[in-house]
């Protein structure tokens, strides 16, 4: 296999998941409890009311080892956590989801997930250099110039969408998209967005995790093989 045709390097950009459940009661008081519970193991160390319930937050270059910022929000009907340019991997998402679920348990009855989405960001090179642009016209469509001559004038593809449906009961629905990065045009910008449509009890946590790590090695995995495989 030749470099072009290795699988190229990726950057996660952010990531974040949200848990969708019926619309419960939290009250303020409640949520500072979880904080107080969790910051120490998930590394928040900011609390912020909003108004449908709170924040909790780290802050970049936190001694706790994060080099992003790493956040969740509780609103009435969902839960979303967040990592923004920090690099964590599944792994250490899912276990400050683990803990923050347990904390809230403990103060809150929330039966069960009815909907999950995991968004996913990332950049990859461009295989083998070059003008991302003109790579996804060359390589994904195999268009050159001359094929946009009936518009009248120069063209060229800024991005392409996949849709991944899922093959067995209970695997995610992905839609992601592939564009030219505007601030590299060296660079490819990738996004998943996988959900699942169907109720997760949150006694089988276990279940979330085989999910999201599922999920990752279409972002982190297949995609990026893929977009290799195509190069010339």
């Amino acid at each position: 296999m030749t470099d072009s045709m290795a699988a190229p390097d990726s950057s996660t950009l952010g990531v974040s998941i949200d848990l969708i459940h019926l619309p419960t009661q939290i009250t303020a008081e409640q949520l500072r409890d979880v904080y107080m519970e969790v910051s120490g193991t998930c590394g928040y160390e900011n609390f912020t009311r909003t108004p449908t319930g709170a924040r909790l937050e780290s802050s970049a270059g936190a001694e706790s080892g994060v080099s992003g910022v790493s956040r969740v929000t509780f609103g009435k009907d969902r839960l979303q956590f967040e990592e923004q340019g920090t690099g964590t991997g599944t792994d250490v998402l899912f276990r400050r989801i683990e803990e923050v679920l347990r904390s809230l348990r403990q103060r809150v009855k929330i039966p069960m997930i009815v909907a999950r989405t995991r968004n996913h960001r990332t950049l990859i090179q461009v295989p083998g250099g070059g003008q991302a642009s003109a790579w996804l016209s060359e390589n994904a469509f195999n268009l050159d110039g001359e094929d946009f001559n009936a518009i009248g004038r120069p063209a060229s593809l800024s991005g392409l969408r996949l849709q991944l449906p899922p093959q067995v009961q209970g695997e995610a629905h992905h839609l992601v998209r592939i564009e030219a990065w505007l601030k590299d045009p060296r660079s490819l910008f990738i996004e998943d967005v996988a959900t699942w449509r169907f109720p997760l009890p949150l006694d089988q946590m276990e279940k979330l995790g085989q999910d999201l790590r599922a999920a990752e090695q279409v972002t982190s995995v297949g995609i990026p093989a893929w977009i290799a495989s195509l190069a010339k």
